[in-house]
């Protein structure tokens, strides 16, 4: 059967059959992509009789479907050799969107050039053919086009100008863009844009004072205008803390009348530089005018809540919650740390339970697993943490917890079992082996310790923590102490501050008979942290040294002091001072 001859208004059926089922998304890559239909319609008059052949059917349902599967590059293609064959403008403004999605800009180019010389009236597509050559860097042809667009429709200066700002980031003649939009400009001297586009391209050539020059005259022509200060203060963000809060800061001291949103960004912006008093105030200032605004609830709260005003915390980020702010999970978490902030833990409890979703409902189920645990309920505790975590990240940690929480209640069989299990599907993760390795050490099996920490030294051959802990064990648990001070030795000079290292290097050179070398490692250990075990440790090295009134004032001001009941403390107490 011949193929009868295609009416136009069948081929924009069938045309926009396809275009309803794939849209370019709004990618980088695609940011200036218009979307089918933007395009002012081209006359029905104007458009081709085109013959519905078998190629030309069967190319056009391909490529959408194509598009569909994500092949778009192929479709730019196909719906550009089509365009060249039929002389369709849609065909060529199909071609263009794809090649311009896919990031075909030579493509995208010809395409819109062939739909242009097709069509010379369609001022968007000339528009959007600057667009693509500013993109591509090709400021000698952008130019004519440019004052071509500004001359013919001179109400269209405000949009062209400002895709002069955006895309100057995409010109490598740098100089040669800054010339182009200052040349441009010279006819808009009262468009605020056509600043704006300067402002752009001076910046990129590091002109500063240019830039200040024409912030000064948007401050004049267009004092409401938010986009130029909020473009700025970002780059320099990014560049300069310190240069964005200043600038920022003096915008707005001369624009009264900016936005909610722009104004919002300064308090933003000092709390980045975490300077939280200050960002405080400003949330407040604004919280004035603005008494419902949930992000100023939000934002008083937190920083309330950063600067231990914890009363006014809890009012705010409750308002917030009662405002309908969309953080409504990490409020409630945040409310239930206030809570156990503050000892409350029934209330503590009742805020994580309406944590619901979100990344805050791990961490949310984890605490209530915790109050569980410290009220005796370890079985319930556990049942709560099982077949939480979706990724091999939360699997690991919450096995971690579980056994900390089986630890803690003196459960070191449950603990040691909750880990191996882990293990069996983890046989590598080197937090699990670790963890083992202490519960081994509790369970008095020196032997697994040692295999489970000696694994984590093969993995993790300067892990300071692990070359620590077998230290530690070998001289608490053996009489191997030349090899122990060799560990410890090693992990020292990883990490030379760390509290909890020199208290195993003082107590390796106490069981070694060096008591006098001992103690300044063991008082360097608990000056930086007061530690009950390290207490201990100095305690039995200042008796050994006949400093016996010395070590009862330390050891009994680390019970005093100490959380819960400390074993090895009390132990050691009771062993070496006569009651």
């Amino acid at each position: 059967m011949l193929m009868k001859s295609l009416n136009p208004s069948i081929l924009s059926l069938l045309l926009l059959t396809g275009c309803a089922s794939f849209a370019p998304g709004r990618t980088a890559a695609s940011a200036d992509v218009p979307k089918p239909g933007a395009v002012a319609a081209v006359p029905a008059e104007k458009l081709p009789h085109v013959e519905l052949t078998a190629d030309l059917f069967y190319g056009v349902v391909a490529s959408e479907i194509a598009a569909q599967r994500g092949a778009s590059a192929s479709s730019a293609l196909t719906y550009y050799d089509l365009a060249q064959k039929t002389r369709d403008p849609r065909m060529a403004q199909r071609a263009a969107e794809f090649g311009l999605f896919s990031g075909q800009l030579a493509l995208a180019t010809d395409a819109l050039s062939l739909w242009i010389e097709i069509d010379p009236d369609n001022i968007p597509a000339r528009e959007q053919l600057l667009i693509t050559q500013l993109r591509a860097g090709r400021l000698a042809q952008s130019k004519p086009l440019a004052e071509e667009l500004l001359r013919r429709d001179p109400g269209q200066a405000p949009l062209i100008f400002v895709q002069l700002a955006r895309l100057t980031a995409y010109q490598q003649d740098k100089a040669g863009a800054y010339q182009l939009v200052r040349s441009l400009a010279q006819g808009f001297p009262d468009l605020p844009e056509a600043h704006f586009a300067i402002i752009a391209v001076a910046a990129e050539v590091d002109d500063t004072a240019a830039v200040s020059s024409e912030f000064d005259q948007l401050a004049r022509l267009a004092p409401k205008w938010d986009l130029p200060v909020v473009w700025q203060a970002d780059r320099l963000r990014r560049q300069d803390l310190g240069a964005a809060i200043d600038f920022l800061g003096r915008e707005l001291a001369r624009r009264p009348d900016a936005g909610l949103e722009l104004k919002m960004a300064y308090p933003r912006l000092l709390t980045a530089a975490k300077r939280f008093p200050e960002a405080r105030q400003g949330f407040e200032a604004l919280l004035k005018t603005h008494p419902d605004n949930p992000d100023l609830l939000y934002a008083t709260g937190l920083l309330a809540f950063q600067l231990d005003d914890l009363p006014q915390a809890r009012k705010r980020l409750e308002a917030a919650l009662a405002a309908g702010h969309p953080e409504s999970n990490f409020i409630r978490f945040s409310l239930g740390q206030l809570a156990e902030e503050t000892q409350d833990i029934n209330a503590a409890a009742g805020w994580y339970q309406q944590v619901t979703s979100g990344d805050r409902y791990l961490p949310a189920q984890s605490r209530l697993a915790f109050f569980d645990a410290q009220a005796g309920r370890l079985d319930a505790a556990l049942q709560r943490l099982d077949g939480l975590g979706g990724n091999d990240k939360e699997q690991v940690d919450l096995a971690l917890l579980a056994s900390e929480l089986a630890r803690n209640a003196r459960q070191y069989e449950r603990s040691y079992l909750i880990l191996t299990s882990a293990l069996k599907r983890f046989p590598q993760a080197p937090e699990l082996l670790y963890a083992r390795a202490l519960v081994s050490d509790l369970r008095l099996n020196v032997g697994d310790a040692e295999r489970d920490l000696r694994a984590v030294i093969k993995q993790k051959p300067d892990d300071a923590e692990a070359l620590n802990a077998l230290g530690y064990t070998l001289a608490n648990r053996t009489t191997r102490y030349a090899e122990a001070h060799v560990l410890l030795d090693r992990a020292l000079k990883l990490d030379p501050q760390n509290p909890v290292i020199l208290d195993s290097m003082g107590w390796v050179l106490f069981k070694e008979g060096r008591s006098d070398s001992a103690l300044g490692f063991l008082q360097r250990a608990y000056k930086a942290m007061p530690d009950a075990e390290i207490a201990a440790h100095l305690g039995e090295v200042l008796l050994k040294l006949g400093r016996q009134q010395e070590a009862r004032a330390l050891l009994e001001q680390a019970a005093k002091t100490a959380s819960g009941d400390h074993e090895l403390l009390n132990d050691t107490m009771h062993r070496l001072l006569p009651q």
